[in-house]
């Protein structure tokens, strides 16, 4: 990695018009959520509306009642780290054998010799990082180029660029757009959303262990599939869901950077997101 690398300046903006933008504009956002309601609810990453105390929400020291406000919060800090690991682990590695050298979803092989520090990317929570000058609405680990995602259910990843343990939710400067896929050759983009997918994936298992059955599925209309970081700025998504780290999501398995679903028809990008979401670590 040069020092080009540090993505100082935020990436730039993706075109006015995708695939799953003309779906959205030819179906309307809502359509069919009515008869999905429950289907994207608590599931402990704050979907119910509940919230969890991280280090950069601890009270400041003050009152001896601040400083034990904060005795509680720092243990409630711990006993959130996946289960032997320290905090300087979390924040440095190293990380789980399954991720020290793995693939990212960007197709980039992670080299545990040659990664930055948190602290060197500006790397935060999400709510911060909305604060920065270099984020775009919407992004985070889940949506970049460079994330690892969950692959032994403690719901944290890993990430091709920067070091230790990575939330779905957060995010740094040196984010990177996944690349959006090129549409199959004797296909149109409006064709994507309807289309019979390749052998490989029409009874394919999902990465969360569900066969996927070609007489049963949604419409990508009545699941409101739309890319990830338009639905998570739109507030329509929580921060941290896209078709990556979905349960019900099948993975490019041809070499066309194209996925599938278990729930839904039609071409699937990692990128995207749909009403029917649900975190593949509660199927790990």
């Amino acid at each position: 990695m040069g020092d080009d690398d540090t993505g100082a300046d935020p990436p730039s903006g993706r075109g006015a018009w995708s695939r799953r933008a003309y779906l959205v504009a030819t179906t309307g956002s809502a359509t069919g959520l009515a008869g999905l309601s429950g289907c994207v609810g608590g599931n402990g990453d704050g979907a119910d509306g509940t919230e969890t105390i991280r280090e950069s929400e601890t009270p400041e020291r003050g009152t001896a009642e601040e400083g034990a406000d904060e005795e509680e919060a720092d243990e409630e800090e711990h006993e959130e780290l996946p289960e032997g690991v320290t905090r300087e682990a979390f924040e440095r590695g190293p990380v789980p054998e399954a991720y020290r050298t793995a693939l990212s979803l960007g197709g980039e092989a992670r080299n545990p010799a040659d990664l930055f520090r948190k602290s060197e990317v500006g790397f935060a929570e999400f709510e911060e990082a909305r604060e920065n000058s270099a984020h775009r609405p919407g992004t985070c680990c889940a949506n970049c180029a460079d994330y690892i995602p969950d692959k032994n259910g403690d719901e944290y990843g890993a990430c091709a660029e920067v070091e230790g343990y990575i939330d779905r939710e957060d995010w740094c400067t040196v984010y990177e757009d996944l690349p959006e896929p090129s549409v199959p050759e004797g296909m149109a983009a409006e064709d994507l959303p309807t289309a019979e997918v390749p052998e490989p994936y029409r009874t394919a298992s999902s990465q969360g262990g569900e066969e996927r059955d070609p007489d049963d599925l949604l419409t990508q209309a009545d699941a409101n599939v739309m890319e990830s970081v338009e639905a998570i700025a739109d507030g329509v998504a929580m921060p941290g869901q896209s078709c990556g780290n979905c349960a019900e999501f099948i993975p490019d398995r041809n070499g066309d950077t194209w996925g599938a679903c278990a729930r839904v028809e039609g071409y699937i990008a990692v990128e995207d997101w749909c009403a029917v979401w649900e975190h593949v670590s509660e199927e790990l």
